[in-house]
């Protein structure tokens, strides 16, 4: 397997977490936020995006720089913080018994979701309109009519981004066979 081919398979792992990431938003309307479907669309969702994130990162390492590097290695350490207080709010162990650690996973979640869609709108290979919607779903999350909203906002930018990459190869394959 090639490593055009990798970075496609994960960004189409990036789009089923950002499917599972959607799941969250009825199901926190109909069962309520923590609910056990609620969370299990988060655990999901998490697992899915950390692999996938990986191939977001990868289809615009060269143009993204140390700056993208940086902000994905926040975003994947705020992607696993999450995964594991997922996890412990599914055991029903409140995740702010870990004290610090949920501090920093709240932190580097957000400055993750902040870093990496500057870093992509920089280098110009994802699309804007899904790095700008990770960017704005972060202020409309502290918005208590709205919090229901993020996971929808979050899913959907993933599906987008992760689209872009999955279908990135075939568009080359068209350019270089007109050419």
């Amino acid at each position: 397997m090639t490593i055009e081919k990798a970075v496609r398979w994960f960004a189409f792992v990036a789009m089923i977490g950002g499917i599972s990431r959607i799941g969250m938003t009825p199901s926190s309307y109909i069962w309520g936020g923590d609910s056990d479907q609620e969370l299990i669309c988060a655990f999901i969702a998490n697992i899915f995006m950390v692999f996938g994130t990986f191939g977001l990162y990868l289809a615009q390492v060269k143009e993204s720089g140390k700056f993208g590097f940086i902000s994905f290695a926040i975003l994947e350490l705020g992607l696993i913080l999450v995964t594991c207080t997922v996890w412990s709010s599914m055991l029903h162990v409140s995740p702010w018994e870990w004290g610090v650690v949920k501090g920093f996973e709240i932190a580097s979640g957000m400055l993750g979701l902040l870093l990496f869609p500057i870093a992509s709108l920089k280098a110009r290979v994802l699309p804007k309109w899904a790095c700008i919607t990770l960017i704005a779903m972060l202020p409309i999350g502290v918005i208590p009519m709205f919090e229901k909203i993020v996971a929808l906002l979050w899913g959907v930018a993933y599906i987008g981004m992760g689209y872009a990459v999955w279908t990135s190869k075939q568009k080359t394959k068209e350019v270089d066979t007109v050419k």
